[in-house]
């Protein structure tokens, strides 16, 4: 499994604490885990995120503008280097810094690598009939000219979405075809809609799309869980390892 994790080139901290909690490379006996951050340019730090990749090797940068409307761009970088450099990849997560994530319930519930890797796999928090903002003043605003339709194609949350390594090269290639929306999610969403790809709905509430209190027991049965600032996660860790140990027996 790939982890891509769109990053600030400023978040050092951040990225820090995700290699020693969720996203270290070696958490889950007998699945191989690979962590990518996504980085735009920006005007400083960038001698000290090549002194970060060197010691790392875990950070992919392209000379784009790293800013919120540019989180598509981000996203389809991560994407295009699947598809050409990992193309075998049996499954693509795409998640966000700030989230709480459990890769050994993911595994177990949804990637269960004991059976064939699934094909043409994607799923996540689902959106249903989400309405383009209207409002000027809103940080999702979208004009009718920019987008006529009445309601947005069913999409996952970009705080995390799960797909199978085949569909990386199809998204890109479907990408390229459309014009670039300037929210991710909505954009993957239109480019599975063209893709013809119907998206998984897990029957059970596994992504959480809001900020939910740490219970111990009740995470190691959720996939994801959103607002997690880096001192509340490296907080609540050492007790989900032993919750992931302890809970699952009790």
């Amino acid at each position: 499994m790939l982890l891509l994790i769109p990053s600030a080139p400023q978040d050092f901290h951040i990225r820090n604490v995700l290699r020693n909690t969720w996203a270290n490379e070696s958490l889950v006996n007998d699945v191989h885990i690979i962590r990518l951050f996504l980085l735009g340019r920006s005007n400083s730090n960038i001698e000290t995120v090549i002194q970060e990749s060197d010691l790392f090797h875990d950070i992919i940068m392209q000379d784009f503008l790293d800013s919120y409307y540019n989180l598509t761009i981000k996203t389809l970088m991560g994407v295009e280097w699947v598809s050409r450099l990992c193309p075998n990849v049996k499954y693509v997560m795409k998640i966000d810094s700030d989230m709480f994530f459990n890769p050994w319930f993911l595994v177990e519930k949804i990637l269960q690598p004991q059976n064939p890797g699934k094909k043409n796999f994607f799923t996540g928090l689902t959106v249903h009939n989400a309405l383009p903002h209207r409002d000027k003043g809103s940080k999702w605003y979208m004009s009718i000219k920019a987008y006529s339709k009445k309601f947005y194609p069913l999409y996952c949350s970009g705080t995390g979405y799960i797909f199978s390594g085949d569909l990386a090269k199809k998204i890109y290639l479907a990408a390229a075809g459309l014009q670039i929306f300037p929210f991710e999610d909505v954009f993957v969403g239109m480019c599975l809609q063209k893709l013809g790809v119907k998206i998984f709905e897990p029957s059970e509430k596994w992504f959480i799309g809001e900020k939910v209190p740490y219970d111990r027991c009740k995470f190691t049965k959720l996939v994801t869980v959103h607002h997690f600032t880096p001192n509340e996660l490296s907080k609540i860790w050492p007790d989900f390892l032993e919750a992931v140990e302890t809970c699952s027996k009790n």
